[in-house]
């Protein structure tokens, strides 16, 4: 076969080099391109494997993690549908909280893990059954808020503050009387689907959103520049101490 191609190229060499009058410098020339040719098919017959170290957008995956203080854890486009307002999943949340403090994307995000929590789910090996809405809780909220500049302003993505205190520290400092408190943080989602999405796809995350041992919510969204990332996301779960 590979005779055969050969000799086919040197034909086609002749032919070529008499059309441009033969000059030796010119076969010279065309004997190196059937020889480049040449080599090209044999790749091309040969097969196999290629790898590459570059990464896709789509590939790039924000951070997500998730903090319990004790055991009950590609990027989406962004929506650009703005909030059905009229089918809001507030769970029990007072009329009075939603007065004071929870804003229309606050709304959304507890409707959506009010609805991810109305179905059952496979968090990773793990299996929870749909269970009770939460309700807002403005302090939660409010702590959420604060961790989320903690980390956009310091430029660092942890459970842990610049202060060294952890969820249940910060939860403890603002007031609230918990007996069970976790936390989810994100960073670089667009959006609220997209947060969301990331943390329901893992195990740990999902876990909180799912847990039983909790029975209010707060969360928040924190747009900095400067930053390693330009935006970051807390939730902050608890149940009060009866």
């Amino acid at each position: 076969m590979l005779s055969t191609v050969y000799s086919r190229m040197n034909h086609l060499s002749s032919q070529v080099c008499c059309f441009f009058k033969a000059s030796a410098f010119a076969r010279k020339l065309l004997d190196i391109v059937c020889l480049c040719l040449l080599s090209t098919f044999l790749v091309a017959c040969g097969g196999g494997s290629s790898g590459s170290n570059a990464v896709s957008d789509s590939q790039v995956t924000a951070p997500v993690d998730s903090n319990l203080t004790q055991p009950p854890p590609d990027p989406s486009p962004p929506d650009t549908q703005p909030p059905d307002t009229g089918s809001y999943n507030l769970g029990s949340t007072p009329q009075a909280v939603i007065d004071q403090c929870m804003s229309d994307n606050d709304k959304e995000m507890l409707t959506q893990v009010n609805n991810a929590r109305s179905q059952a789910r496979n968090c990773g090996t793990a299996n929870y059954k749909a269970t009770v809405a939460l309700s807002w809780n403005c302090t939660l909220e409010a702590v959420a808020d604060e961790h989320n500049s903690d980390m956009g302003d310091h430029n660092f993505f942890s459970h842990t503050g610049s202060d060294g205190l952890s969820v249940g520290d910060r939860v403890t400092n603002a007031g609230y009387n918990w007996s069970a408190a976790g936390e989810n943080i994100a960073a670089g989602q667009p959006t609220i689907d997209a947060a969301m999405k990331a943390w329901l796809d893992s195990p740990g995350h999902c876990a909180n959103i799912m847990s039983t041992s909790y029975t209010e919510i707060g969360a928040a969204s924190y747009t900095v520049s400067g930053s390693d990332y330009s935006i970051y996301w807390t939730q902050v779960f608890a149940r009060p101490r009866l």
